[in-house]
């Protein structure tokens, strides 16, 4: 049980998003140690989530990648982008329906993985779209750093979530944890023995 803790341990330690661009924005919790959400503010949380899925999702849609008439390359490389964050957006949705019919520790944190899959997902898509080689009018390229700015903005929200379920995961392992070693005695002689 140990190794599975500290393999979940790593695990979400490892899912910290790549937040290279929204790093410094990203607000401290009002206080240090992990927070565990009640049912109440989970489920809040999670329409909060998907509300958000379901805007980003919308005005990604709306963005029309043909009319900044990038290379070839570029634009296979855009449309990947786009492709991927759209997918990690569905992949999103997927999860939270999920947790609203029964929250688990599993559930938890793939869909922590998932907002970690979309962060990077919008960090690409981001840095594409801001590429000036991607475009060749400048009016496109007004459009293009226009769209990226608003993954951007997506992205930046997207960390306060990110954040909020990684606190509540690792909360969620430690009081599972601590259950598992109230009820084995085997475990709590095995821990005294440990220097």
């Amino acid at each position: 049980m140990r190794s599975k803790l500290a393999i979940l341990i790593f695990m979400l330690t490892l899912a910290a998003p790549a937040m290279a661009q929204v790093g410094s924005t990203v607000a401290a919790p009002d206080a240090p140690g992990l927070r565990l959400m009640n049912n109440s503010e989970f489920n809040q949380f999670l329409k909060r989530v998907d509300a958000d899925v379901v805007n980003w999702k919308g005005r990604l849609k709306t963005f029309n990648l043909a009319v900044l008439g990038a290379e070839p390359q570029e634009e296979k490389q855009l449309r990947s982008s786009y492709v991927l964050s759209v997918q990690a957006l569905e992949n999103m949705r997927t999860d939270i329906r999920a947790l609203s019919r029964q929250q688990s520790l599993k559930l938890d944190v793939m869909l922590l993985v998932d907002l970690n899959g979309l962060a990077r997902s919008l960090d690409r898509l981001s840095s594409d779209l801001a590429n000036p080689a991607a475009v060749r009018q400048p009016a496109a390229a007004r459009k293009s750093l226009g769209w990226a700015r608003e993954v951007l903005a997506m992205d930046t929200a997207l960390a306060a979530h990110l954040a909020a379920i990684q606190q509540h995961s690792l909360a969620l392992a430690g009081l599972m944890d601590a259950a598992v070693e109230r009820s084995d005695p085997n475990a709590q002689q095995s821990q005294r023995r440990r220097p």
